[in-house]
């Protein structure tokens, strides 16, 4: 298993790739540029899923922060491999889409405070966006397609509509319009990153 430091640097390395990718797309407009802006939004949420995922298994593991912390835990593991089919518990894959099942899953893990907590919950509002996003480019399910114009009715009024999620990803940010959405996204996951990372 890489140290933290390394799993955090390969996350930054990932996400300026996904912003050069979505720039690319973007330069000039054609037939390309939806799939790819959704192509690079969607590699750069796994990218942050990776990123959780593999913390979670680093500090379980006892491996420090950046910063030098230890994220005490109930248990040890010895290895990363105990650690991950403790985590994974059977299943082929941890969801990692919802911050409150993210963040009931480290109180189960990790002793107060938690320091991954406290990392998470400042960015939930817009974790919880780019969660329906990405389900709304994933998934073709009617429920998807209602989050994701719920999502856009709450950040315009019900002004705007979308045929694609790569059209709000592209679009200026209501509150700074200097940024885009996608931007926007990707500015939090670097913001957070180092709380969640040390």
């Amino acid at each position: 298993m890489p140290p933290v430091l390394q799993i955090k640097s390969g996350f930054l390395v990932s996400t300026g790739e996904c912003r050069a990718l979505y720039r690319h797309c973007l330069a000039p407009r054609g037939p390309h540029t939806d799939a790819g802006v959704e192509a690079a939004f969607l590699q750069m949420f796994k990218g942050w899923e990776n990123l959780l995922e593999e913390c979670t298994l680093a500090f379980l593991c006892q491996r420090l922060r950046c910063d030098g912390r230890s994220v005490p835990s109930y248990s040890t593991s010895v290895s990363e491999q105990f650690a991950r089919k403790a985590l994974l518990q059977d299943r082929p894959f941890i969801e990692w889409t919802d911050v409150d099942r993210n963040i009931k899953r480290w109180e189960s893990l990790f002793q107060p405070p938690s320091l991954l907590e406290g990392a998470l919950r400042p960015a939930k509002p817009e974790l919880g966006q780019m969660a329906t996003i990405r389900n709304a480019i994933a998934h073709s399910s009617q429920i998807s397609e209602v989050r994701f114009r719920v999502l856009v009715q709450g950040e315009f009024g019900g002004i705007r509509r979308f045929k694609r999620p790569a059209e709000l990803l592209s679009s200026a940010w209501v509150k700074d319009p200097t940024r885009t959405y996608f931007d926007r996204y990707a500015d939090v996951l670097e913001t957070i990153t180092p709380l969640l990372t040390g």
